[in-house]
């Protein structure tokens, strides 16, 4: 006979199962949603997961597991909808997490029913040596399953709560901690294979670590007067130097980005400043002002022209590049944020390659790549955190004025920010600045963030258009 107590327990019979269901629903999509934050439909998938989570959890009775797993549920499902009605991020943090715990704990229900059940049952089907060699591998094929959920589902906690954690070690493993010291001999003068001169590891200042810049003189001539274009590289603020360019993007060598703008009648500046989450933000923008008064201080010294500048920069960047311009022409913006304007009517122009202009919508990409979106938000949190008025703050296109230099605009048009590059540029045109927007249709190319760095024709034709925008400009 079976069991009353497993009777009273399996009415009815799928209980078990349906905790298992749904315990690995939530943790599935709870493990997915990093991917897809900034997308209510991943939302929607979770709160679907926590109520079936609930509802199998009500056929056990009114076990202190139960309620407490219903609770958990109800709590999860709260700050997932807190956070799709106000993008608070921390809400989302909060889901996440409850979530994950009503998923192992619909494990542990199963696995509680599932021994009642065997222990009812077992007994009478099976020899006890037969009995114990299941137990056994039964108990650690679980327990392998169980460390591989726990540990993936910590993983998944440390990105979505404390990015910091994941950002500082990837920065060692590359090489790019913030530091004090050079990353080569301190003001090494060589010759380029494009024939241009570099000076390299120039300090620019001492107040921040990785204070330092390159300044490569066309057809290594300094007597000849030539437009300064100083290029700010990207990164997502956390990795990527001025002599290797950002890691997220194709790359072909920094060569790619050096070499047309020097053969196009320019000398160029690459600078580097300290890394988010070690350095924080604002301080990356007040490093660009420095270097730039840097390079106006010693322009004679390095053979430079510092009046015609042209500020440019790629993906995170782009952002600092116009959030520079912003600071030259927005005095209320520059006041509230504390850093002096130091350029003035100098600054001829705005390259942004691959910007990240809407801070709120970094991990948002388009046509969405979910790698890339967990990429771009784990940077964008890094670097500004999750606080909505620093994140509206930082964010380019909110602060632009009828005074913006004139700009030129670039992207890719798959997991990357075409949708912004196209709202920077409707907002110029309502202000009536000078400026145009290249993204090349899907139809013709599928180009990714930061394709410019990669060799190629529509490199070529996007290098061709940036430099007649530059041209027309007068310089």
């Amino acid at each position: 006979m079976v069991d009353p107590t497993l009777a009273r327990i399996e009415r009815p019979r799928w209980t078990r199962w349906a905790l298992l269901t749904s315990g690995l629903y939530v943790l599935l999509v709870a493990w997915a949603e990093p991917f897809f934050v900034r997308y209510p439909p991943a939302g929607a998938l979770l709160l679907v997961g926590l109520l079936a989570a609930g509802v199998a959890w009500r056929r056990p009775g009114g076990s202190k597991a139960a309620w407490v797993t219903i609770l958990s549920a109800i709590i999860s499902a709260s700050a997932q909808i807190a956070w799709l009605v106000t993008a608070w991020y921390p809400a989302w943090a909060v889901a996440l997490g409850v979530a994950l715990v009503v998923a192992f704990s619909c494990f542990a229900g199963f696995w509680k029913l599932s021994r009642t059940h065997r222990r009812a049952l077992g007994q009478e089907r099976a020899s006890v040596s037969t009995r114990s060699l299941l137990t056994i591998l039964r108990s650690v094929v679980s327990t392998l399953l169980v460390v591989i959920a726990a540990v993936t589902s910590a993983v998944v906690l440390l990105v979505a709560a404390a990015p910091a954690a994941v950002a500082i070690p990837i920065q060692a493993a590359a090489g790019q901690t913030p530091s004090f010291q050079p990353r080569g001999p301190e003001g090494a003068v060589s010759v380029t294979a494009n024939g241009d001169g570099l000076t390299s590891d120039v300090r620019y200042g001492d107040e921040y670590p990785s204070s330092f810049l390159d300044i490569y003189i066309a057809d290594d001539d300094a007597s000849v007067k030539r437009p300064t274009y100083i290029y700010i590289h990207g990164g997502g603020w956390i990795g990527g130097t001025k002599s290797d360019g950002d890691p997220n993007a194709p790359g072909g060598g920094f060569a790619v980005t050096t070499d047309p703008v020097l053969d196009g009648g320019f000398n160029f500046v690459s600078l580097d400043y300290g890394l988010a989450p070690t350095v924080k933000y604002p301080t990356q923008v007040k490093q660009v002002s420095q270097a730039v008064s840097f390079l106006q201080q010693n322009a004679e010294q390095y053979g430079l022209n510092m009046s015609d500048v042209v500020i440019g920069g790629g993906s995170a960047g782009g952002q600092l590049a116009g959030q520079f311009a912003n600071i030259q022409t927005n005095p209320t913006y520059a006041a509230s944020i504390g850093v002096e304007p130091v350029i003035g009517d100098a600054l001829r122009a705005v390259m942004l390659d691959s910007p990240a202009l809407e801070l709120e919508k970094t991990g948002e990409t388009q046509t969405p790549q979910p790698v890339k979106d967990l990429i771009f938000g784990l940077s964008a949190r890094s670097y500004v955190g999750t606080s909505a008025a620093l994140i509206e703050e930082a964010s380019v296109t909110n602060h632009v004025t009828a005074d913006f230099p004139a700009t030129f605009i670039a992207d890719g048009n798959t997991g990357t920010f075409p949708d912004q590059a196209e709202n920077l540029h409707e907002r110029l045109d309502q202000l009536g600045v000078t400026n145009a927007v290249d993204v090349p249709p899907a139809s013709s190319a599928i180009l990714g963030h930061g394709y410019m760095a990669m060799p190629g024709k529509w490199t070529d034709t996007y290098n061709e258009k940036k430099l007649a925008f530059l041209s027309a400009l007068g310089l």
